[in-house]
């Protein structure tokens, strides 16, 4: 198994059920393991609902079966090669991409069935980095669920933390598992108080601050990701008196850099 493969396999198990719900295409064509995958047919992918699971799937049937959602968690659990995890991280990834029912669905089952973030948190530490980016990549995807983001936030808010460098990242994986960190932190403190003050006691947000300044001149993703993030932290004002004590001001979490960050992402 690849990530590759599983990437296809995705988009197998929608389009088979596109079809088996007689939904027409706009191009009118059948869409096959290396079809179309345009923005348009993506977001008509997502927002599917699940298909009725079978209970002697055949063939394609089996790509969304519980059965194979199932197997990916176990993998990642109990798998001793990292290029196995990374396949089933990316898996998962691809069936929990968008934020429609059938994702949702694939995201909460994963979640609050199979174990998912435990399995995924311990893959954030370990010494493969291909296996960490995909990890905090598919953590990044469960975190835009609104339902999911407090149990997100309980099982992994210090392994986040724990993974964001002291100060801003060259290395380009680096840079990017940073910036993933970042935005979940983001999504998981947006409609939380309890969730920004557990992430300002955990005394990250040294860090944040000195990769959201460290690199004014040529900014990359994980500052902005950092700055994005300041930003957001200021918008809970029951923590105004916590950042005080804390020794902070308003300018550190709004200024020119983060206004420029946080807006960039509405346009």
């Amino acid at each position: 198994m690849t990530t590759t493969m599983a990437v296809s396999t995705a988009d197998i198990s929608q389009s088979n059920y596109i079809q088996n719900r007689n939904i027409q295409m706009d191009n009118n064509k059948s869409i096959g393991c290396f079809g179309n995958r345009s923005r348009k047919m993506k977001e008509q992918y997502q927002d599917l609902p699940m298909p009725e699971e079978k209970s002697n799937p055949k063939g394609v049937e089996w790509l969304l079966h519980s059965i194979v959602i199932r197997m990916y968690p176990s993998l990642i659990a109990k798998s001793a090669r990292n290029y196995t995890q990374e396949a089933s991280l990316g898996a998962l990834q691809n069936l929990t991409a968008g934020s429609g029912p059938m994702p949702t669905s694939v995201a909460q089952t994963v979640v609050q069935k199979e174990n998912g973030l435990q399995h995924t948190r311990k893959m954030l530490h370990i010494g493969d980095p291909s296996v960490r980016k995909a990890a905090i990549s598919l953590l990044r995807y469960l975190s835009r669920n609104l339902s999911l983001q407090n149990e997100i936030a309980k099982e992994t808010l210090p392994d986040l933390v724990s993974i964001i460098p002291d100060t801003v990242p060259s290395i380009d994986l680096l840079i990017e598992t940073t910036a993933s960190a970042c935005y979940i932190l983001n999504n998981i403190i947006q409609n939380s108080y309890q969730n920004a003050r557990d992430l300002l006691n955990t005394g990250g947000l040294q860090k944040i601050m000195a990769i959201s300044t460290g690199d004014a001149y040529a900014p990359n993703k994980a500052t902005k990701a950092a700055s994005v993030l300041l930003y957001s932290l200021w918008t809970h004002t029951e923590l105004d008196n916590s950042y005080k004590k804390a020794q902070f001001k308003k300018t550190d979490f709004v200024n020119s850099r983060t206004a420029k960050a946080y807006h960039s992402l509405k346009d």
